[in-house]
C-alpha cells in the first residue's frame, strides 16, 4: 500500500513549477505560459483492483475526495480586496491522445490516526466514473483563500490533462498563454492593507509564496515588532516580568494585559485582539496566551467539538489563514509560568547554531505501516537535514526502535524531536512512550522543539495533557510543542511534516509559528483547501512562545527582525516596486549611511555615504540584484530609518 501514500513534494510558490512560466505581471493580473509535457500512466492497485495514476513532469496531483487524482500546476497569487480572478485562455493548443490502461484512481479520505492506516474511505463519483463526464471541466480554477496579515491571498490551478471515462481518451493542454485579470477590486484598501499589517516576519512568508508578491505594496518604515501578552492575573501579574523585559531588549514593543483588561470568555478575548490587529497603530504580530483552559478559555473550533487559538487572530475577511503567530503558556500556577518563561530566555541568551547538542535529532515513526511515516521522516532528513550536517536517532519501532532508546537520545541533547504516529492525550503509542518513560528524561536545559504529528496530543482542554506533560515539567521536556486537539490524518500530517521542514531548514524560517503555519499551507496547497484543511487549521496549535528563534546548525545568533521604535528624524521614500533602478528619497542632518540588506539580513549594497542636509534624491541601481524582498537602512548617528523595496524582472 506504500504507492497509494506517496509523499507529496512541495513546490514554493515563489518558484513555479516547470511547465508554466510567468510572462507578465501588474496591478491589473498575470499572464503565464503553460508548456505541458505528455503524461505517463503507472498501474497503482487499491485494495485488490488496478488503477492508473496519471503524471506530468512539474506538476503534483488534485486530492478532491472521490474525483480523478489529475495533474495540476499550482501557484499562489496576491490580488486586490474584494475582486474576483477572470480566465482567459489564448493560443492553445490542444492535444488528444490515449486514455491510460485502467481507470484514474479517485482522491481518497485519508483515515484518522485513531484507526489503522487501511481504514482509508474510497468513493466514486457517480458523475465522473459511471456517468463518464469528462474531468475536470475547467483547464484553469481559482480557489480564494481569504487574507494572510493583510494580503488577500487566491491558489490558482491550471490541471491540463482531462479525462473521458467514457471512450477512455484524454485531452493535454500542451501549449497555451493563460491571462489571470483581477475584476472589480478595490486598490486603495489592496495598499492600505499592505501598508498597516506589513509586518517582516509575515512579508518572510508571503515573499516565498506569493509569485507576484510586492505588487500592492508602496514603501514604509519597518515598525517594531509588536507582541501581546494576555494572561490571567495570577500568571501574568509576576510571572511574566522578566520574560517582558526580555522580549524587549530584542527589539519587541510588548503590551501585556490581563482578564480584567480584555474581559475573561472566550469571545472577549478575541473582540480585543482582533481590534488590536484592526486598529491599533502597530498592530500586533505575535500573541501569546498565558493560562491553561480553567484560566484562560480555549476558542471554539468549528470542525469539531473542542477547543482551539485559531479564532483569536483570525480577522474576518473570508478565510481561516491566521493573521497573527500564536502560542500559548498552558500553566496552572506561577511557578509554571516562570518555567516556561525562564526557559525561552536561557535558550535565546545561550543556544545558538554552534552549540553542540543543536546538530543532534530524533525522529519516532509509527509502526502502522511504518515505511510511510518512516519515507516521510527520511524524505525530511535527507532533504533538510543532512545538507545541512545535522545528525539524526532514527528511532523506528518497526525495525526494533524502544521508548528507552528514545529517551538515551533526549537525554544527549537534541534540537528537535519528530514523532509521528498513533497517540493519546498523555503518551505516544507505537513504542508506548507515556509518562513513565518521559520521569526518566534528564535533558534539563537541553530543550527540543516538539513536533507530535499524532491525534489528541496537543488537547490542552484536558487535565495535564501530552503538550502540557513536556513544556511545564521542572528539569526535563521541551521547549514547546506542537499537538492537536482532535484526532489526525494519516495523510495529512505526512504533508505537513514536510512543509514544516520546508519552512523551516529549507527556507530558513526559524520562528515556531512561521515553519509550522507553513505546515498548515502546505496542507492547504495539497487538498485545495477543502477536505480536512480548516480541521487541521483549528485543531493544530502551539504550547509555547510563537516568537522564539529556533537555532538552525551552524547559524549563530538571534536574527533581527525588528525595526527601531526610537522617534527619529531621518526618514526613506522608495518607488516600489523596482525592476532594474529606483528613486530614492533620503531625509536628515549630518553623516549619514544608507544599506541594503536581503531577507537573510546578509548586507547586498550601500548606494549612499555622505553628508545629508535635509532632503537628498538618488537614483540606486538595483539590476544586479536577484528578484526579491530587500530592506534599505539609513543610519545617522543614533537615529535609523528603515523601508522595504520588491525587486521584480
Amino acid at each position: 500500500m506504500k504507492s497509494l501514500f506517496c509523499i507529496m513534494l512541495l513546490v514554493s510558490g515563489a518558484a513555479l513549477a516547470s511547465g508554466l512560466t510567468t510572462l507578465e505581471s501588474s496591478a491589473d493580473g498575470i499572464v503565464f505560459d503553460l508548456s505541458a509535457p505528455q503524461p505517463v500512466f503507472r498501474t497503482l492497485a487499491i485494495r485488490g483492483n488496478n488503477y492508473s495514476v496519471a503524471a506530468i513532469e512539474g506538476t503534483e496531483n488534485v486530492s478532491d475526495f472521490s474525483y480523478p487524482r489529475m495533474p495540476v500546476y499550482r501557484a499562489w497569487l496576491e490580488i486586490p480586496v474584494d475582486a474576483a480572478v477572470e480566465v482567459t485562455i489564448t493560443d492553445e493548443t490542444v492535444q488528444n491522445i490515449s486514455g491510460p490502461q485502467w481507470p484514474i484512481n479517485p482522491g481518497i479520505q485519508s483515515a484518522t490516526k485513531s484507526e489503522s492506516r487501511d481504514a482509508f474511505i474510497m468513493e466514486f463519483n457517480d458523475e465522473v466514473y459511471s456517468s463518464g463526464t469528462t474531468y475536470p471541466e475547467q483547464w484553469v480554477r481559482v480557489i480564494y483563500a481569504g487574507q494572510m496579515r493583510g494580503r488577500n491571498l487566491a491558489l490558482v490551478e491550471v490541471l491540463p490533462l482531462r479525462w473521458n471515462p467514457s471512450t477512455n481518451t484524454c485531452e493535454l493542454l500542451a501549449e497555451a498563454t493563460i491571462s489571470l485579470s483581477f475584476e472589480g477590486g478595490d486598490l486603495s484598501a489592496t495598499y492600505a492593507n499592505a501598508n498597516r499589517y506589513f509586518a517582516p516576519p509575515f512579508e518572510r512568508m508571503l515573499s516565498s509564496m506569493a509569485i507576484n508578491y510586492g505588487t500592492f505594496e508602496g514603501g514604509c518604515d519597518t515598525p517594531p515588532a509588536p507582541y501581546l501578552i494576555i494572561g490571567h492575573s495570577d500568571f501574568v501579574t509576576t510571572g511574566m516580568d522578566a520574560f517582558v523585559t526580555w522580549k524587549e531588549s530584542l527589539g519587541f514593543d510588548v503590551t501585556m494585559v490581563d482578564l480584567s483588561v480584555t474581559g475573561s470568555s472566550a469571545s472577549d478575548i478575541e473582540d480585543y485582539v482582533l481590534d488590536a490587529i484592526e486598529n491599533w497603530p502597530d498592530p500586533p504580530q505575535y500573541v501569546l496566551l498565558v493560562g491553561d483552559t480553567g484560566y484562560l478559555p480555549g476558542n471554539a473550533a468549528t470542525t469539531y467539538s473542542g477547543v482551539t487559538d485559531l479564532y483569536y487572530v483570525t480577522l474576518p475577511d473570508g478565510g481561516f489563514i491566521p493573521d497573527a503567530f500564536i502560542g500559548r503558556f498552558s500553566v496552572t500556577t506561577v511557578g509554571q509560568t516562570v518555567l516556561m518563561a525562564d526557559r525561552v530566555i536561557d535558550y535565546e541568551q545561550n543556544v545558538n547554531g554552534a552549540t553542540p547538542w543543536v546538530q543532534n535529532t530524533c525522529w519516532i515513526a509509527s509502526n502502522d505501516h511504518s515505511s510511510v511515516s518512516e519515507g516521510t521522516h527520511n524524505y525530511c532528513i535527507d532533504t533538510y537535514l543532512v545538507p545541512l550536517g545535522y545528525t539524526y536517532d532514527k528511532i523506528y519501532p518497526a525495525s526494533g526502535g524502544t521508548a528507552s532508546q528514545a529517551v538515551t537520545s533526549i537525554n544527549g541533547g537534541i534540537s528537535m524531536l519528530t514523532f509521528s504516529g498513533h497517540g493519546s492525550t498523555t503518551s505516544w503509542g507505537d513504542m508506548s512512550f507515556g509518562q513513565s518513560s518521559f520521569n526518566t528524561l534528564t535533558n534539563g536545559t537541553m530543550l527540543p522543539g516538539v513536533l507530535s504529528h499524532a491525534c489528541v496530543t496537543g488537547n490542552f482542554a484536558v487535565g495535564t495533557c501530552w503538550a502540557e506533560t513536556w513544556t511545564r515539567t521542572p528539569g526535563r521536556g521541551g521547549l514547546w510543542f506542537w499537538g492537536s486537539v482532535p484526532n489526525t490524518f494519516w495523510d495529512e500530517d505526512d504533508i505537513q511534516e514536510i512543509g514544516e521542514y520546508d519552512y523551516f531548514l529549507g527556507q530558513g524560517i526559524n520562528w515556531p509559528m512561521g515553519f509550522l503555519n507553513g505546515g498548515k499551507m502546505a496542507v492547504f496547497i495539497a487538498y485545495s483547501g477543502g477536505g480536512s484543511t480548516k480541521y487541521y487549521y483549528e485543531g493544530y496549535n502551539l504550547m509555547g512562545d510563537p516568537s522564539v528563534q529556533m537555532a538552525i546548525w551552524g547559524v549563530t545568533g538571534i536574527e533581527e527582525q525588528h525595526g527601531s521604535s526610537v522617534p527619529n528624524n531621518t526618514s526613506i521614500l522608495v518607488s516600489n516596486p523596482v525592476r532594474s533602478a529606483a528613486v530614492v528619497t533620503l531625509n536628515g542632518n549630518g553623516p549619514a549611511e544608507l544599506n541594503v540588506f536581503d531577507l537573510t539580513g546578509r548586507l547586498v549594497a550601500t548606494p549612499y555615504q555622505g553628508e545629508l542636509n535635509g532632503s537628498q534624491v538618488l537614483n540606486w541601481n538595483a539590476s544586479d540584484l536577484t528578484p526579491g524582498m530587500y530592506f534599505l537602512r539609513l543610519a545617522q548617528g543614533s537615529e535609523v530609518s528603515t523601508a522595504r523595496v520588491m525587486v521584480l524582472r
